[in-house]
């Protein structure tokens, strides 16, 4: 697998990268998320309509696999036990890039999830374990937000994905247990940060992303406009 992407809720991943995700599938490359919990219970949904919304969501954005851990939902913690079952998933799908949530958040669960994916990151590589699949550490690990926060965070990058938006706005609104009913302002909410973002990087629409570390670039011809 190209990219594997790690959320702690269906619509996570759609919400903060659903745009680079379809620019990725689109361009060949094979992508999976990884959904730490199912997402319920919520006030609308049920866990079998959840689970078949992140499949419709997957497909519209042309996602290979999607994975379920189904650790619980609104507890999710930093635990060994999760560290080494998404530890498992790495290594048996060795990724070249992990996409993690950024952790800047009012919900505890993003803040857990984003903990489980740097150190499930580095328990992936470890040698004389009992993890099923053999040793991998991703070379790179990048995050995406879905912060509950009001607050503007600084990213490493911005993504242009004017040609794929209304494609992660469709992906978003799949999920009708959760967004039925305020349609317009889900979608007016998604297009306005994406043209915040977009404006930055002079397109019309733009997503973030954030690295713990500094980026690497491999190809000096990437820093000269087109």
């Amino acid at each position: 697998m190209d990219v594997l992407v790690i959320a702690a809720h269906p619509d996570d991943a759609e919400i903060g990268l659903g745009g680079t995700i379809a620019l990725w599938a689109d361009q060949g490359l094979s992508v999976g998320i990884v959904d730490i919990t199912d997402g319920e219970p919520t006030p609308h949904g049920t866990r079998e309509r959840r689970l078949a919304e992140a499949e419709r969501a997957a497909y519209l954005l042309g996602v290979q696999e999607r994975i379920l851990l189904d650790f619980p939902n609104r507890y999710l913690m930093d635990t060994i036990e999760l560290r080494q079952a998404l530890a498992e998933v790495v290594r048996l799908h060795r990724p070249r890039l992990l996409f993690a949530p950024l952790g800047l958040d009012q919900h505890p669960d993003h803040v857990a999830a984003a903990a489980v994916a740097r150190h499930a990151r580095f328990y992936a590589k470890l040698t004389k374990t009992d993890m099923a699949g053999e040793p991998h550490y991703p070379p790179a690990l990048l995050q995406f937000a879905t912060s509950h926060l009001r607050k503007v965070f600084q990213p490493a990058a911005v993504v242009d994905i004017s040609d794929v938006c209304e494609r992660k706005v469709k992906a978003v609104l799949a999920y009708s247990t959760q967004f039925s009913g305020r349609e317009e302002r889900v979608r007016e909410t998604l297009l306005s940060t994406a043209r915040f973002y977009g404006v930055r990087i002079g397109s019309t629409y733009g997503e973030p992303v954030f690295s713990p570390e500094e980026l690497a670039i491999w190809n000096p011809v990437t820093l000269v406009p087109q």
